[in-house]
């Protein structure tokens, strides 16, 4: 598996990922999904999603993120409650991958109006924003009505959310020892189910994850100042020649060499 090229995160408003250069594997919600560029995914409210470089080329990508209160009508809406309100109440999803989507391309086309109202933020650009975001979900909400979700093969799994409290425990613990059976333990799953489903919802073993994750911590800390020893201690290692080694193995140069690049 390659460099991380989206690292990993969920939160409760819809995104869109949109690839313009370069080849990427995406998990999201324990799904991979291989995109290319022009290929356009969908993340659900909630979804773990991840990405992480498939070659050696430069990856380039749009992520736009929507809060659902955007899409929300103050007004009582037969048509709205039919066929938006479901997606915004979680009570139904768009597909990841919509490769099968008729107006992809039109999709595509809104996507980058809202990105240049964005950018230029000409007079009233955010009443320009909403409305295109509204047509873009409209447009979705049409293609994928309730009659076609028995097709989108959807299924909520709720070890999902107990993967998300073993991920929050790393990263606010990532430089004290957790083993495989503690952190099984705690989320109460077994080892099998918790070695299953973390390594489908993030694309990465346990220890793989932890150990880039404490890495990537260390990059931090150097490119703020910290020496090479005390970055290995801040993330858990007392060992400094295995943190070397280990570094150089994620990031492919050393932690001195980190440091020279920011010099």
């Amino acid at each position: 598996m390659g460099r991380t090229a989206l690292y990993l995160h969920w939160h409760d408003h819809f995104e869109l990922i949109y690839m313009t250069a370069g080849e990427a594997t995406f998990y999201i919600d324990r799904q991979q999904y291989e995109v290319f560029p022009g290929d356009l995914l969908i993340v659900p409210s909630g979804a773990l999603h991840v990405g992480y470089a498939s070659t050696e080329e430069q990856i380039e990508y749009l992520a736009l993120v929507f809060n659902r209160s955007l899409l929300e009508s103050p007004f009582q809406d037969p048509v709205h409650e039919r066929y938006l309100a479901p997606y915004l109440e979680g009570e139904l999803r768009f597909p990841v991958d919509i490769h099968g989507f008729a107006d992809q391309q039109r999709m595509k086309d809104i996507l980058h109006s809202i990105i240049d109202e964005y950018e230029r933020k000409a007079p009233a650009y955010e009443l320009v924003v909403k409305s295109q975001v509204h047509l873009l979900f409209t447009l979705l909400a049409r293609a994928y009505a309730p009659i076609h979700q028995e097709e989108i093969g959807i299924a909520v799994d709720r070890r999902m959310e107990r993967i998300k409290d073993a991920l929050l425990y790393i990263q606010s613990h990532y430089h004290e020892k957790l083993s495989l059976k503690e952190a099984a333990r705690m989320v109460n799953l077994t080892t099998y189910h918790f070695c299953n489903v973390f390594k489908s919802a993030t694309g990465r073993t346990f220890v793989e994850y932890v150990n880039r994750y404490r890495m990537d911590m260390a990059e931090r800390l150097l490119r703020e100042g910290a020496t090479v020893t005390e970055a290995a201690g801040k993330v858990g290692y007392g060992n400094l020649n295995y943190f070397t080694r280990l570094y150089k193995q994620i990031k492919g140069i050393t932690p001195s060499e980190t440091k020279k690049r920011e010099a």
